[in-house]
C-alpha cells in the first residue's frame, strides 16, 4: 500500500461526485494511518479514528443509514404501513412528485423528511471534504516532509506551512500536534509517547470539530421560515396567479394556510431530524458499533490511566472527569462541542491501543470499482 501523496489528496478532493469522493476519502485516510503508524510512534492516530468516521459519514452521505432508520421504524409500526402506502399510492397518482401538478408544487415548498435527508447529505460531503483538504493534506505533506530519519529543520519547514492561531482560521493547533507526534517518534519512553500521540490526536480533534461545526449545525437542523411566508410559498404553489393579487388579499390568506403548512411541515421536521439525529450519533468500528449518546464503558489503558504529561492532564480536565469519577461521556446534543469533544476524548483514549481500527475499510475489488468511479456493490 504506497503512501498517499499531496497530489493524490488534491485529486481526491477535486472529484464531482461525493460518493466516489468519500469513498476515496475513507481509503486514503486508512492508507495514511498505516503510513504514519510505519513511520514509528504508538497506537492510533487521528487518521486511524478519521478513517471509521469517514466511511460511516459515507453511509449518511449516500442515504442509507436514513433510510434503514425510516425502515426501522415503520417495521416497528406495521399497523402505518398500508395505509402510509395507500395514502402514498394515492398521491403519487395525484402528481405528489410531479412539479407540474397543484399537490407536486405543494410538495416542493413543504420540507419533508427527504428534504433533509438531502440536506444532511450534503452537509455531511461538505464536512468530510472540508476535513480531508485540510488535514488529509497536512498529513501527506507531514509525511513527504519529515521522513524517519529527518531533523528539526525539516520539521521547522514543515511547521512553516501552518498558520498560527486558532480555529477556525488558525492552525495553531495542528502545529502542536504534529510537534507531539515527532517528539513521540522520538521518545525512549512508551508511556510518554503513549500520552504524547493521544495529546496530538486530541488537538487535530479540537481543530477538525471547532471547524465542523457549521456543517454539522447545517445536517441537524432543517430551514426554517416564518409561518406567514411559508403559507404564502404554499399559496403560490397552488394557486400562481395568487402572486399578482393585492397584499390586502395575499396577507391573510397566506396567514390561514400558514397556519396548516407549518404544522405540515413541524412534524415533518421533527421525524427528520430524529432521522437525522440518529444516522449521524452512529459510529461502527471493526466489530463494534458505537452509538455516540450513550456513554462509553471501556477503560482507559494503563499508559493513559493517569497521565503524566502536564499538557494531556490538562486538555482531559477540559471535558473529561479524572478516575474515580468519570462521568457519562454519552452526547446527548451532537450539536454541542463540548458534548462531542467529551465523548472523543474518552474513545480516544479508550481505542488508543486497538490494533483492529488498522483493518482496512474495504476490500481489493471495492477499492479498483471505485478507483474507477464506479460505486462498489457489497457492505460500505
Amino acid at each position: 500500500m504506497t503512501t498517499p501523496t499531496v497530489e493524490d489528496v488534491r485529486r481526491i478532493a477535486a472529484l464531482a461526485s461525493p460518493i466516489v469522493r468519500n469513498l476515496e476519502i475513507t481509503h486514503c485516510y486508512a492508507r495514511l494511518s498505516t503510513a504514519f503508524a510505519a513511520r514509528g510512534g504508538t497506537g492510533a492516530n487521528w487518521c486511524t479514528y478519521a478513517t471509521w468516521a469517514s466511511r460511516q459519514a459515507g453511509r449518511t452521505i449516500r442515504g442509507e443509514d436514513l433510510v434503514d432508520e425510516a425502515d426501522r421504524r415503520i417495521r416497528h409500526a406495521r399497523w402505518l404501513v398500508r395505509p402510509v402506502a395507500t395514502l402514498g399510492r394515492r398521491l403519487l397518482r395525484r402528481g405528489l412528485l410531479r412539479p407540474e401538478t397543484r399537490l407536486g408544487r405543494l410538495a416542493a415548498e413543504l420540507h419533508t423528511p427527504f428534504d433533509a435527508i438531502e440536506l444532511a447529505s450534503a452537509a455531511v460531503a461538505r464536512g468530510n471534504l472540508k476535513v480531508f483538504e485540510e488535514i488529509g493534506l497536512e498529513f501527506a505533506r507531514f509525511l513527504a516532509a519529515c521522513p524517519p530519519d529527518g531533523d528539526d529543520a525539516a520539521l521547522d519547514r514543515f511547521l512553516a506551512g501552518l498558520r498560527e492561531g486558532d480555529p477556525p482560521d488558525g492552525q495553531g493547533y495542528l502545529r502542536r500536534a504534529f510537534t507531539r507526534y515527532e517528539r513521540a517518534r522520538r521518545s525512549d519512553d512508551p508511556r510518554a509517547a503513549a500520552q504524547l500521540t493521544v495529546l496530538a490526536n486530541l488537538e487535530i480533534g479540537f481543530h477538525e470539530q471547532t471547524r465542523l461545526q457549521p456543517e454539522i449545525l447545517a445536517a441537524l437542523d432543517a430551514p426554517f421560515v416564518t409561518q406567514e411566508r411559508l403559507g404564502l410559498r404554499a399559496l403560490e404553489a397552488l394557486f400562481p396567479s395568487l402572486a399578482q393579487a393585492w397584499p390586502v388579499v395575499r396577507a391573510p390568506a397566506a396567514a390561514v394556510a400558514g397556519a396548516f403548512a407549518r404544522g405540515v411541515q413541524r412534524a415533518s421536521s421533527r421525524l427528520a431530524r430524529e432521522l437525522v439525529t440518529e444516522s449521524v450519533m452512529t459510529l461502527s468500528l471493526p466489530g463494534r458499533v458505537l452509538l455516540l449518546g450513550r456513554h462509553l464503558e471501556d477503560a482507559f489503558p494503563e499508559a493513559l490511566g493517569d497521565p503524566r504529561d502536564a499538557e494531556l492532564a490538562e486538555l482531559l480536565a477540559r471535558f473529561e472527569p479524572a478516575p474515580p469519577a468519570r462521568d457519562d461521556c454519552g452526547a446527548r446534543d451532537w450539536a454541542d462541542l463540548r458534548q462531542r469533544m467529551h465523548y472523543i476524548v474518552h474513545l480516544f483514549c479508550a481505542f488508543h491501543e486497538r490494533e483492529d481500527l488498522f483493518r482496512p475499510p474495504f476490500t481489493p475489488a471495492q477499492v479498483a470499482a471505485f478507483e474507477r468511479g464506479l460505486v462498489p456493490d457489497g457492505e460500505l
